[in-house]
């Protein structure tokens, strides 16, 4: 195996014994919780339940949304009435990232997390995704159901599902170029761009989500509607203020919205992309392994960017129990990381995440093990259910 950092910066040869320990030591917890309780089969939610009470609260979630939407608005009319080109990119980096916060406040929302009233998420969170022009109704359907009830399974869950290195062969060229670009470290933003948002929330066609139901064109139809009201303020505000229409375009809707695209594309690739985490393909052995809970991390980034995204980066404990809140979200991980230590956890650096883009290419779904691009073993993964 080849030499250099692992993914929570010990020396790579490290990484698959670190995963046999998670699984053994997973395996011993549980059965530690099942001896003292009647019920065999273990609830996996019912470990965290207690950072569910927060939902309750309906203050804190309602001054989060308004306080998100203020950095939308006010970061927007810094790019519209600002004299300073300095001052309207500064309100452009504010929109963008006002649309991140606001999309992870739909993200909770449509967990039924944010709030404890199922109307109030479902209003609210149509409302915080309209900016980053996200079908509520897909987003439900792709992230609740297929994302969560099966990551990392290949076929069920889509967001940055690897190819094997046949399947990478068997593509045309374009697509081979493409996929190259998504996994060269900096590809994030066009893979989120094109193959989520384009293809999957945003007026789906049912080839890509298998179905086709009112819903999912109404809240595209919302989602256009807010568009053209963004984009109409702005060009009237250009016009009215005799400003540039395209500048103004640009800096308040056109490059926040590649930004956002970038910073979703970046965290989702993190959240599922590691080289000991594994893939699967069939469905009993994803369930052995507890892919939940193995196959996810949790990542810190530099100077604590990661609590300014409403803790999302907790992602252990939130596909654990995706009913617990952002506003607990970081103390259920602290339990979590407490029971299994061996989780994938580690802090963002330019050598940990270059080590993970080098290595995780393509994945070989018999012996569970990452390739580059050439069909080269880059990295190992030992299996939770081999080690119990």
């Amino acid at each position: 195996m080849p030499t250099g950092l692992g993914y929570n910066g010990r020396p790579r040869g490290t990484l698959c014994r670190r995963v046999r320990t998670v699984s053994l030591r997973t395996d011993e917890a549980l059965h530690d919780m099942q001896a003292g309780t009647e019920a065999s089969p273990w609830n996996r939610k019912a470990l965290l339940c207690s950072f569910e009470t927060s939902r309750t609260q309906i203050l804190l979630p309602a001054m989060v949304l308004l306080l998100d939407i203020a950095f939308f608005s006010a970061g927007t009319a810094t790019v519209l009435l600002a004299d300073s080109l300095l001052l309207k990119v500064l309100g452009m980096l504010v929109v963008a990232f006002a649309i991140v916060r606001l999309f992870l406040v739909g993200h909770d929302a449509c967990h039924g997390s944010f709030f404890s009233s199922s109307r109030l998420n479902a209003v609210c969170g149509r409302i915080a995704f309209l900016p980053s022009m996200t079908a509520y109704s897909l987003w439900e359907m792709g992230h609740n159901t297929a994302h969560h009830g099966f990551n990392n399974l290949k076929g069920r869950d889509q967001v940055w599902a690897p190819y094997s290195k046949a399947e990478f062969d068997a593509l045309p060229g374009y697509r081979r170029a493409l996929e190259r670009l998504y996994r060269s470290g900096l590809g994030w933003g066009a893979y989120y761009l094109y193959e989520m948002w384009w293809k999957k929330l945003f007026f789906a066609s049912r080839k890509e989500v298998g179905s086709s139901r009112r819903k999912y064109q109404l809240d595209s139809l919302l989602v256009t509607g807010f568009a053209a009201a963004w984009i109409g303020i702005v060009a009237y505000t250009a016009a009215a203020t005799e400003q540039s229409i395209a500048l103004l375009l640009t800096l308040a809707v056109i490059v926040p919205f590649l930004l956002w695209n970038g910073v979703i594309g970046f965290v989702v690739y993190l959240h599922h992309t590691n080289p000991g985490i594994a893939w699967f393909r069939n469905r009993q052995e994803w369930q052995r392994n507890r892919a939940y809970l193995t196959s996810t991390a949790c990542v810190r980034f530099p100077w604590g960017m990661d609590r300014l995204m409403h803790n999302i980066m907790e992602h252990n404990a939130h596909h654990l129990n995706p009913g617990i809140p952002m506003f607990t979200l970081r103390a259920a991980q602290r339990v979590l990381r407490d029971k299994f230590p061996d989780l994938c956890d580690y802090r963002l650096t330019r050598r940990t995440y270059m080590d993970v883009v080098q290595r995780c290419k393509l994945y070989d779904f018999a012996n569970h093990q990452w390739l580059d691009f050439d069909g080269k073993v880059t990295a190992r993964v030992t299996l939770a259910n081999a080690a119990a």
